[in-house]
């Protein structure tokens, strides 16, 4: 699994983020909780654009490493262009349930 999660580094630093997301997605096909590989693979949808499946993956990120992406979000770029997404927003600010999941 580290060696996929590396693979997805490497494709994410070339842009090539679809390729990334295969990676990660391979790496976490085997070792389901790691909060790494999910956060690199939302930041992947985040420079794409793609808040939706940018916002779950990190949902599951944050419930696995709580304080350390939640204050990462803040200020990481691969989030610019989703940044005032409301859902985005919502999981800086720690409420999650009631945008993202319509609770």
């Amino acid at each position: 699994h580290e060696a996929l999660y590396n693979k997805g580094i490497a494709l994410r630093k070339l842009g090539r983020y679809e390729e990334a997301i295969a990676a990660y997605d391979a790496s976490l096909a085997i070792q389901p909780n790691q909060h790494k590989a999910l956060y690199n693979k939302a930041c992947c949808y985040g420079r794409q654009g793609r808040a939706e499946p940018a916002v779950k993956i990190l949902k599951r990120a944050i419930r696995l490493g709580p304080n350390r992406y939640r204050e990462l979000l803040k200020t990481d770029t691969d989030f610019d262009s989703i940044r005032d997404d409301l859902r985005f927003q919502a999981l800086i600010e720690g409420k999650q349930r009631s945008l993202i999941s319509g609770r």
